[in-house]
């Protein structure tokens, strides 16, 4: 998966560094609980990437319900390699069959899956769903030979059709040699107003990746202002409700900070306070939360914090040390969904604000590679 590759040089980018912030030497880790089925410790429903199938987490933490039954030629293979969720329009996700994948759509609880896509020698992934729930957007590679449609990023009806080219991959300028300048593109990111895309731009033949602005208006693309040797990392944003700016994360190749750019001009601010290094950037109001990262003697510890706009920073519960391969705020908040490192593989985590302990959340022997938070249910 894209994404995944993206979020794991975020990983090795901050791991890298040598770290120095004010945030509390840790304790050690608080114990981590099962759940118990029937009480809800999750605001949300969660729907996770598991084994190459996709299946939600109910607000217990407990009870996990696979959604999809998939299967490909090839054993050993997941076959379900992305997918993406919308509250109104359902699941979207791609199947990796042999001849080429498919890419089909449910209802949000995986009932009645329709194949919107399936051509031969036709790879797609990075599907996200525009915010109305109108169009999917993805990217497509090209396996046939004779190639018929170039690599790129592409819009596809919700209900089907005939793929859209919106953004082709540069032109390999030296096949012997090839440019860094030489990007391919993926969707990573709409704002809430539809109108504009955070884009991938990686370099297509090498580990290189930022974030950059696609205006659907005018097809244009827009690289963040950053000061001279940064750069924005892929992996990890989100958008201003109106739409007018994102926070992303920027530094230099050592690790970055939360940054907010303009969507328009692309000029970068810094919004975390020097020398501190980020994952997960969240906007609760006008408080930025963030998972700040802390070198300690021997490892790394990582901090869900709030940081209030006149820089004040508060830690939200004790650091852990597992590192985080994936993380999720939760819609309101109120704590951390996480892939994590452990000792034995990788496990999955809820990490509430306070002084309550993790909450050890199912997974399969293989682990979880993809999590999306679902609607948080309306009070009565």
């Amino acid at each position: 998966m894209r994404h995944l590759v993206c979020l794991n040089l975020v990983v090795l980018g901050l791991i890298s560094c040598s770290i120095s912030t004010s945030l509390p030497t840790p304790s050690p880790p608080p114990a981590v609980i099962q759940p118990t089925p029937g009480i809800a410790v999750l605001p949300a429903p969660l729907y996770v990437l598991d084994r190459g199938q996709i299946a939600r987490i109910e607000r217990d933490g407990a009870t996990r319900q696979q959604l999809t039954r998939e299967r490909i030629e090839h054993t050993g293979i997941p076959p379900i390699s992305d997918m993406d969720l919308h509250p109104a329009a359902g699941i979207v996700y791609v199947v990796g069959a042999a001849a080429g994948d498919r890419l089909v759509r449910t209802t949000i609880d995986g009932s009645d899956p329709q194949i919107i896509y399936d051509e031969p020698g036709h790879q797609l992934s990075a599907v996200r769903w525009s915010p109305d729930g109108s169009a999917i957007y993805l990217r497509f590679q090209n396996n046939r030979e004779p190639r018929d449609l170039p690599d790129g990023l592409y819009r596809l009806p919700a209900t089907g059709g005939t793929l859209e080219l919106l953004l082709a991959d540069d032109p390999v300028d030296n096949p012997l040699n090839p440019s860094r300048l030489v990007r391919s593109y993926a969707p990573f990111l709409w704002d809430p107003t539809g109108t504009t895309l955070l884009v991938e731009s990686f370099a297509t033949f090498y580990d290189d990746c930022e974030l950059v602005f696609w205006h659907p208006q005018d097809k244009t693309l827009r690289r963040p202002v950053t000061p001279e040797g940064t750069h924005s990392f892929c992996g990890e944003a989100v958008w201003r409700s109106d739409g007018s700016a994102a926070l992303l994360l920027i530094g230099p190749d050592t690790g970055p900070g939360v940054w907010q750019v303009d969507a328009q001009t692309g000029q970068a601010t810094a919004l975390s306070n020097d020398g501190i290094l980020a994952r997960a950037p969240f906007l609760i109001g006008n408080d930025l939360l963030f998972v700040a990262v802390e070198r300690v003697n021997d490892g790394f510890s990582f901090t869900l914090t709030r940081q209030s706009p006149d820089g004040t920073r508060t830690p939200l519960r004790l650091p852990f040390r597992e590192i985080p391969l994936l993380i999720r705020w939760a819609p309101d908040g109120s704590g951390i969904v996480a892939v994590v490192q452990t000792n034995s593989g990788t496990a999955l985590r809820w990490y509430p604000i306070g002084n309550q302990p993790a909450v050890a959340l199912p997974q399969t022997d293989e682990g979880v590679s993809w999590l999306v938070w679902g609607v948080i249910p309306e009070r009565g």
